[in-house]
């Protein structure tokens, strides 16, 4: 076998230690620049071996403080996951730097780096995954005296490893909802910085939090900045300028609705199925190649918009749709509804059949802020409503005059 890199004969198999002596790459990251599947490059011998736990060697006792930090700070992302005998950290080839970041610190306290080789059925071919493992039984003390530490070094590990941008907004999806509290209260008593908890995180006792505004997006990432910049990969995240993109959802509910003092036959109840196609358009995320996940757009739309409106009739749902729950006022209404976990929401296509649609981009995030909800929404929830200087020929003195009639 030949290396593509320094076209040298390596004889037949290819190993990362040639490798890191070549070109510094890993296998993974070789079969990548060169485009290669790892079923051709791996033989038998390097696929789905089990690690040996009598290689790692227990540490002495001094703990760098910066060690326990970043354990802190990645326990509280709950990145610290068992496996067998091992606990490990995870990340994809894309954040190897940043793991090997993490490595630095935490090889004190006795992890090492494995680039592990997997056949896996589901898929049909070599998977590699990238870790940082240690056994099990020798980390329960460390984390133990990772209790106190600084505030600042252990939200920045929680930020570089879970934490993303979109539009300006920082969100992090706190897997713990007591771990969101305890930061959110510390950050807004000391810091004047504040997060939003939303309802959609993907963890079963999470909080998905948002900086409530782009300000506080800003002074938060300041406020990390110094640690942010030096970790890999992390500076790229939050502080790069990439080209922005497009991304398409389209899904579909069936509603029924009736449109109030309307001539036509809308006026009857009548149902029908809507196409809903949404776009939210922002910088492709260095770290993962997307604007945002498919999935997790498709999951947050279900929740907050399909979950409302599929198979109900749509003037119940909700006072803004009450009197007419035409199309245009639909996608008012939706827009409202996603704004505040889609901050690149850019804009919003319902099709009530294939040559009838309605096309709406409404206020970003910091806009609706500023001025609340939409006034074509808000007529029959207003405080204002029967309070005008009319509404007296309506009192009980006027009732025979006013009668209704059958």
């Amino acid at each position: 076998m030949q290396c593509l890199d320094c076209r040298k004969d390596v004889g037949s198999q290819l190993t990362n230690e040639h490798l890191l002596a070549c070109s510094g790459l890993t296998l993974q990251e070789y079969a990548l620049r060169h485009h290669l599947p790892l079923d051709m490059i791996l033989s038998t011998d390097q696929i789905n071996q089990a690690d040996d736990l009598s290689l790692y060697r227990k540490p002495g006792r001094s703990v760098n403080k910066l060690a326990l930090d970043v354990l802190a700070g990645l326990e509280m992302a709950r990145a610290l996951k068992q496996h067998g005998e091992f606990t490990i950290v995870s990340l994809g080839i894309r954040r190897l730097e940043q793991l090997l970041w993490y490595l630095e610190s935490l090889c004190s306290l006795g992890f090492q780096f494995r680039q592990e080789y997997t056949y896996e059925d589901s898929t049909h071919r070599v998977i590699a995954k990238n870790s940082l493992k240690i056994p099990s039984a020798w980390l329960a003390s460390q984390i133990e005296q990772s209790s106190t530490g600084s505030f600042l070094q252990r939200l920045s590990i929680l930020v570089a490893h879970i934490g993303e941008i979109h539009a300006g907004y920082l969100f992090i999806d706190f897997p713990e909802s007591k771990d969101a509290i305890r930061i959110s209260d510390h950050l807004e008593r000391n810091f004047h910085i504040h997060l939003k908890h939303l309802d959609a995180s993907k963890h079963e006792n999470g909080i998905l939090a948002r900086c409530k505004t782009r300000t506080d997006s800003s002074c938060l990432l300041s406020l990390v900045k110094e640690y942010l910049e030096n970790i890999p990969v992390a500076k790229d995240r939050f502080f790069g300028k990439y080209d922005q993109a497009t991304v398409v959802k389209e899904l579909v509910f069936d509603s029924a609705h009736f449109i109030t003092d309307h001539p036509g036959k809308c006026a009857n109840l009548h149902g029908g199925r809507y196409a809903m196609r949404v776009k939210v358009r922002d910088q492709i995320d260095p770290l993962t190649g997307f604007v945002v996940d498919y999935g997790h757009l498709k999951q947050t739309v279900s929740r907050k918009v399909i979950a409302k409106l599929d198979h109900q009739t749509l003037n119940y749902v909700t006072a803004g749709l009450s009197w007419r729950s035409s199309t245009e006022l639909l996608t008012v209404y939706i827009w409202e509804n996603l704004i505040e976990y889609l901050p690149g929401l850019t804009e919003l296509q319902i099709f009530e059949t294939d040559r009838s649609y309605c096309s709406y981009t409404g206020p970003k995030l910091h806009e609706l802020q500023k001025r609340g909800q939409n006034v074509l929404l808000d007529y029959f929830s207003s405080d204002n409503l029967g309070k005008s200087g009319l509404r007296w020929l309506l009192h009980q003195d006027m009732r025979e005059r006013l009668k209704v009639i059958g």
